[in-house]
């Protein structure tokens, strides 16, 4: 699998939660690369009685065309409780590359299965869901496509993002290491934006308009 295809299925499950009802509710996000829509996410989040994430389904689809023609689709689905990730569910066709991927908590790490082969995760991990803002503040984190570790450090600024024509105060995280994203949140944790380079390139993820 290329570099772009690894990059772009990263970015294609960056998540965005507004707000907690009660009910579920479901959202879309935009991904654009060089500024031309190349794809979409549409995601449902149910929460429980404190407003805390705890279930969350994820469909995401990119398709470039171009020298060559480039796909991607990912279907998730994520159970949370109390911040943690309890179990997830997904699978992945990266441009023909096929990933089924499954992990479950248990008392002292993460019991985990890609195309049929047995993993562990360290507790300490971190799924890339940059929907939920307690990934700011860790330094290993595991894709959710192929359960990859990845070291990171996190550098925080002030920033502003455009939304809707309106200019929004942000706090902006910028990821080096293994996973070399930078992200946007408003002043109360939720996320605006999500940008990465690939290949020169900018792919960018956003919030649609409500």
């Amino acid at each position: 699998m290329s570099r772009r295809g690894r990059c772009l299925a990263v970015l294609a499950v960056l998540l965005i939660v507004r707000e907690a009802p009660a009910a579920d509710q479901n959202h879309f996000a935009s991904i654009y690369l060089d500024g031309d829509k190349i794809g979409q996410v549409h995601y449902t989040v149910r929460y429980d009685e404190k407003g805390h994430v705890e279930e969350l389904r994820t469909r995401a689809s990119i398709s470039i065309l171009g020298i060559k023609l480039f796909n991607f689709t990912q279907h998730l689905h994520e159970v949370w409780k109390d911040g943690q990730l309890q179990r997830m569910q997904g699978h992945t066709n990266d441009d023909g590359d096929v990933y089924e991927a499954s992990v479950e908590r248990n008392a002292t790490d993460y019991d985990a299965v890609l195309n049929s082969k047995s993993l562990t995760l360290p507790p300490n991990a971190f799924p890339t869901s940059v929907w939920h803002f307690q990934i700011t503040q860790k330094s290993l984190l595991f894709d959710l496509k192929d359960l990859r570790l990845m070291k990171v450090k996190v550098v925080k600024s002030e920033d502003s993002v455009s939304v809707d024509k309106r200019s929004i105060p942000a706090t902006r995280f910028d990821f080096s290491g293994d996973w070399n994203v930078s992200v946007w949140y408003d002043q109360n944790r939720q996320l605006l934006k999500t940008q990465h380079k690939v290949q020169g390139k900018d792919v960018v993820v956003t919030m649609d308009a409500e």
